[in-house]
């Protein structure tokens, strides 16, 4: 009896799950787990890097960047690369015991992983705050954060809830605007989730796969011209639908650089003329907000608060 009692105490530990402190964070391809939480967090993308900040979780190590508002302090961070090339040696003398990765990253993973265990977080611009908690809720439940995380994601969503009041029933669009360049982005589109956020009715109709698909073509070809016929095209349409708002996204300046935005629309003889731009109700968001950082607890929570604050 006591070798059979052996035998069973010695398969139990052999089958025995890891202790309940053990660390598990889902990610996109599976669950990472070790036995304590990592101590060495370095992630190469800046919106799961202010989800971290927002949780209280703290980094190692940031890619080159210009952080400002609650990331900030980054800016005195040890830098390890930019958000598309790691410095592989730099990451090598800190050894990681966990590495994030995003989407300007993602063609770095394989080398990443060499150095470190490496994850990331399915992304998608189509359910925006369904990516958001769910990448969230995973970190915050690894690392004992839930608490943090639920009243962050209350707030941000009592945020929309307030947004789409104040929106029943207007039409917007958003534009991109690039050396004086305009490009819409409707639903689906990389910036398409500023419908889902205000809760404004797009002016165009949602991405096909098709159009989602359509690869960037070189500059000077046919295809090139026919894509920059589509977009004026598209500006065109969005004049004659006349939308009750106008969002505006300044690619130039991005980590401080130079306003062009306000004078593109001015001087374009047909959004000049919509009632968004007579009433003034043109919002310029912030560059670095949506274009670098995007998603994120205290990001998105500093997006919609400033959504609030100038659609009323």
């Amino acid at each position: 009896m006591k070798l059979i009692a052996t035998l069973c105490t010695s398969l139990l530990v052999s089958f025995a799950p890891l202790s309940s402190n053990a660390f598990q964070l889902e990610h996109k391809s599976g669950v990472f787990t070790q036995e304590h939480p990592p101590s060495r967090v370095v992630s190469f993308d800046i919106g799961y890097l202010d989800t971290l900040d927002a949780l209280g979780i703290d980094v190692t190590a940031v890619p080159q960047s210009v952080y400002g508002g609650s990331l900030k302090r980054f800016n005195e961070y040890k830098v390890v690369g930019t958000l598309f090339e790691p410095n592989y040696e730099e990451l090598q003398k800190i050894k990681p015991d966990l590495i994030i990765a995003g989407g300007r990253s993602l063609n770095s993973m394989p080398n990443l992983d060499k150095i470190a265990p490496t994850v990331t977080f399915e992304y998608n611009p189509d359910s925006f705050m369904e990516s958001l908690e769910k990448s969230s809720v995973d970190i915050a439940r690894a690392w004992g954060k839930e608490v943090n995380a639920h009243h962050k994601l209350i707030t941000i969503k009592e945020n929309i809830k307030t947004l789409h009041e104040l929106n029943a029933n207007k039409k917007g669009a958003f534009l991109f605007v690039i050396n004086g360049n305009i490009i819409a982005h409707a639903p689906g589109d990389r910036f398409g989730y500023v419908y889902e956020l205000t809760g404004l009715e797009s002016v165009l109709p949602k991405r096909t796969e098709k159009d989602l698909q359509r690869a960037r073509p070189k500059p000077g070809t046919p295809e090139a011209k026919a894509a920059a016929e589509r977009r004026a095209s598209e500006i065109e349409l969005i004049a004659k639908a006349d939308p009750d708002w106008i969002i505006m996204l300044d690619r130039g300046a991005i980590n401080n650089g130079k306003k062009t935005a306000a004078n593109t629309i001015a001087d374009h003889a047909a959004l000049s003329k919509t009632s968004a731009f007579k009433s003034g109700n043109i919002y310029y968001v912030d560059p670095n907000s949506w274009y670098i950082v995007t998603t994120g607890l205290n990001n998105v929570k500093s997006i919609t608060d400033d959504l609030i604050h100038n659609m009323q």
